[in-house]
């Protein structure tokens, strides 16, 4: 009998570092995954923020016609812009929100809009990124002051 109550301590011990590997190999498993994530997301927004602040990245609003209801925008670097959001304002109010076609390096374009009261026009360009995946260059807004 004796040997009895020696084995049943050893045996709690053996099922307790069992269940402790078990547990620690679920959670480095989980725990690399997230790493994994999260270094793959982190080095994503990196990439688009270097390109969206590359000095070969580079665009203005070159003129806002009220006559002819034209917004021109030029694109001053060697990046395609692939589209352009543009946002007229009149006052603080955000009145239209626009998306049109990009522009060619070193090209500029005229887009049609409605500009009737405007006080402000805001562009941000969307570049092609890795993966054929568009990026919204949202750190980097052009504006242009009109009195229309």
């Amino acid at each position: 009998m004796k040997t009895r109550k020696g084995i049943s301590p050893l045996i709690a011990t053996v099922l307790l570092i069992g269940f402790t590997v078990a547990l620690a190999a679920v959670l480095m498993t989980w725990g690399l995954d997230y790493i994994r994530d999260t270094t793959e997301k982190v080095g994503s927004q990196t990439e688009q923020y270097l390109q969206c602040s590359s000095s070969d990245f580079a665009f203005e609003i070159t003129k806002v016609n009220c006559n002819t209801n034209e917004i021109t925008v030029q694109n001053n670097g060697n990046i395609d812009i692939a589209g352009i959001i543009l946002r007229i304002f009149v006052g603080s109010d955000i009145i239209a929100v626009m998306r049109v076609q990009g522009i060619p390096a070193y090209a500029s374009n005229p887009y049609p809009a409605t500009l009737a009261g405007a006080t402000k026009v805001e562009a941000i360009a969307e570049i092609k990124g890795s993966g054929n995946s568009n990026i919204t260059c949202k750190d980097n807004i052009k504006e242009f002051t009109a009195s229309c």
